[in-house]
C-alpha cells in the first residue's frame, strides 16, 4: 500500500511536470516514466547513494526518456526537443528531491531509522572529539616541550616601565 501511494504520488508529480513543458498527449508516456524512474531511482538508487545521486539519475533518466521518447513521436527542431527535454527533466528533478524526502521517511523504512539521512552514508566525514592528536598523547619530545611552554608562560610577564 505504501508502494501504491508512492506511485500515485511520483505520477502526478511526473504528469504535472510533462504537461507543463510538453503537448497534453504524453499520459501513457508519464505513465511510462513513472514506473521507470521509481524503480530504478527510487528503490535502486535512493536506497544505495542518497538524495542526490537518486536526483541526478532522475534528471538524466527524463532527460533522455524525454529528448528520445518524445522527439520520435514529434517532428520538431532538435533545439526544441533539447530544451524541453532540459527543463522537464530540471522540474521534475526539483520535484524529486522532495519526493525522495518522502520515499526515505515512509516508504522504505526497513532498517527501523526514524530520521533517514537525505544524503548517502558514505558521503559524510569523520570527526573527531579532541581538537590537538598531539595534546591527547604526547610522547616525550611533546610532553618535554608542552612542559616548557607552561614554564614559559606560568611566569609573570615583565612590567613595562612607567613613565
Amino acid at each position: 500500500m505504501r508502494h501504491l501511494l508512492a506511485l500515485v504520488l511520483k505520477y502526478l508529480l511526473t504528469t504535472t511536470v510533462m504537461f507543463a513543458i510538453l503537448p497534453a498527449e504524453i499520459l501513457w508516456f508519464s505513465l511510462w516514466l513513472t514506473l521507470v524512474a521509481y524503480a530504478l531511482g527510487d528503490l535502486y538508487v535512493l536506497r544505495r547513494l542518497g538524495n542526490v545521486s537518486a536526483t541526478i539519475a532522475d534528471f538524466g533518466l527524463v532527460f533522455v526518456a524525454v529528448w528520445i521518447g518524445i522527439g520520435a513521436f514529434y517532428d520538431i527542431a532538435g533545439a526544441a526537443i533539447l530544451s524541453a527535454a532540459f527543463f522537464s527533466a530540471l522540474l521534475a528533478a526539483m520535484g524529486e528531491l522532495l519526493f525522495h524526502a518522502y520515499v526515505l521517511r515512509f516508504v522504505t523504512v526497513e532498517h527501523g531509522e526514524k530520521d533517514a539521512p537525505l544524503i548517502g552514508r558514505q558521503w559524510q566525514t569523520e570527526a573527531a572529539e579532541e581538537f590537538d592528536v598531539r595534546a591527547a598523547r604526547p610522547d616525550d619530545k611533546d610532553r618535554e616541550r608542552a612542559e616548557q611552554e607552561n614554564d614559559r608562560y606560568g611566569q609573570e610577564p615583565p612590567h613595562p616601565p612607567i613613565l
